[in-house]
């Protein structure tokens, strides 16, 4: 299942894979991500999401980390084998992670900071070379620096 797909002739778009299981919060964050010029694949569902990181290549996954069945932790562990390259954030409104899955992503970014924090999360680790530069990216700072 493909998301919006880019034309041809313009510049290469990175693939990111966003999973929530709250569908409403799921479709805002797609909508405003792939309005940056990214390419989403967006999921409800952990298990049909590792299904399809077994079939398509991502540069980054966006996981909520409370999900039924597979927690956003698991999500990580497993793009991660298939992809070692993939790129992971936790974007969760759950606090109380334990330290040892958060060291299975490359950065934490709770809800309650919103979705600029997010941006600047994705840019951080995916530079836009040669891609338009966006409002978000003309504001944006390295996470973790």
């Amino acid at each position: 299942m493909r998301a919006v797909g880019s034309a041809s002739s313009a510049p290469r778009s990175y693939r990111i894979l966003c999973v929530d299981d709250n569908a409403f919060g799921l479709y805002v964050n797609a909508v405003i991500l792939r309005n940056e010029g990214y390419d989403v694949a967006s999921f409800c569902d952990a298990a049909h999401a590792a299904a399809i990181v077994e079939t398509e290549e991502f540069d980054l996954a966006i996981l909520d980390y409370q999900m039924p069945g597979m927690n956003g932790a698991e999500l990580a562990a497993f793009c991660k084998a298939v992809n070692p390259d993939m790129k992971l954030i936790l974007f969760s409104g759950y606090l109380g992670i334990p330290r040892q899955e958060l060291a299975l992503v490359d950065l934490f970014v709770p809800k309650s900071e919103g979705i600029l924090a997010l941006l600047q999360g994705i840019e951080a680790l995916l530079p836009r070379t040669g891609m338009p530069a966006s409002p978000a990216s003309r504001q944006a700072t390295p996470v973790g620096s």
